[in-house]
């Protein structure tokens, strides 16, 4: 019979448990670890990089499709559109860069979709630096687009973006464009040009400078929109909302209510705002 007392201390049994207690205690922590760590891969899949590079003519078009994706836009080199995507669980995001001629081409089309059985499961964000002058047409189903620049010459000239569910936002950006998103906000940040842009549940936000010639349209039926148009504080405004306020910032007291209205005097306005139920916060 063995006589544990004349043993050492660090045989004894009361240590041998103690320290079996922390093997177990240890096994039980690498486990959960394990565990999250597996949920997290399951739930986005790894990431992977995939880039196409192709060459393009001076007058170029891209157009855009894409079901729940991002999409950011970037000033890049003349004759070559870079185009990036980063997909998380790859194989259930489907995207494709076609070319519409022999290179380089004069038209791209950029398709990215996640099929919805796929959303929980999959992610992808949509990176493309194109050259200045290019026209640019995207259509979106959940999904948000971001632009920055400097991109001038009318970078999106004729251009249109159309989001059934997604926030737009431009920085630095020139040129004319059309925007409608269904319940997106819209952000005109540093922009020039004409602008017509709208929105049925979001607010906008304009900082910049709308073309004084043109006349620039911002709606929003259920928002609200803030104009800060300092750098061309002589703009002639019209500002109308069914229902809301109107702050001008100015000596005038603030307009509130149901269907009022700012118009300028003897001149036809280069910016109309428009809100069905909102705040338009005009300041110069």
């Amino acid at each position: 019979m063995i006589d544990f007392a004349s043993l050492p201390h660090r045989f004894s049994p009361k240590f041998t448990f103690g320290r079996s207690l922390r093997v177990i205690r240890m096994s039980v922590l690498m486990t959960s670890l394990i565990a999250v760590a597996a949920v997290c891969v399951s739930k986005g899949g790894d990431v992977e990089i995939v880039q196409n590079v192709t060459p393009v003519t001076d007058d170029l078009t891209v157009t855009m499709d894409a079901t729940r994706a991002d999409i950011e836009i970037f000033h890049g080199d003349p004759g070559n559109v870079i185009t990036q995507l980063e997909a998380g669980n790859r194989l259930k995001v489907v995207h494709r860069v076609r070319p519409g001629s022999a290179m380089p081409t004069s038209n791209l089309l950029i398709e990215t979709f996640i099929p919805s059985k796929y959303a929980p499961r999959a992610s992808a964000i949509v990176r493309v630096w194109v050259p200045e002058g290019t026209e640019l047409n995207v259509t979106g189903d959940d999904v948000s687009i971001e632009i920055k620049g400097p991109l001038t010459e009318n970078i999106l000239i004729n251009g249109e973006i159309n989001l059934s569910n997604g926030d737009a936002t431009l920085t630095d950006v020139s040129g004319d464009f059309i925007i409608n998103t269904g319940s997106g906000g819209i952000t005109l940040n540093r922009v020039t040009g004409e602008y017509q842009a709208e929105t049925a549940r979001g607010s906008i936000f304009l900082r910049g400078a709308p073309t004084v010639s043109k006349v620039s349209h911002l709606e929003t039926g259920a928002g609200s929109i803030f104009v800060d148009i300092s750098s061309v504080p002589d703009l002639p405004i019209s500002a109308i909302a069914a229902r809301g306020a109107i702050l001008l910032h100015d000596d005038n007291e603030p307009l509130s209510g149901s269907d009022i209205s700012i118009v300028p005097q003897d001149r036809t306005p280069s910016l109309e705002l428009v809100t069905a139920n909102g705040i338009i916060d005009i300041r110069r």
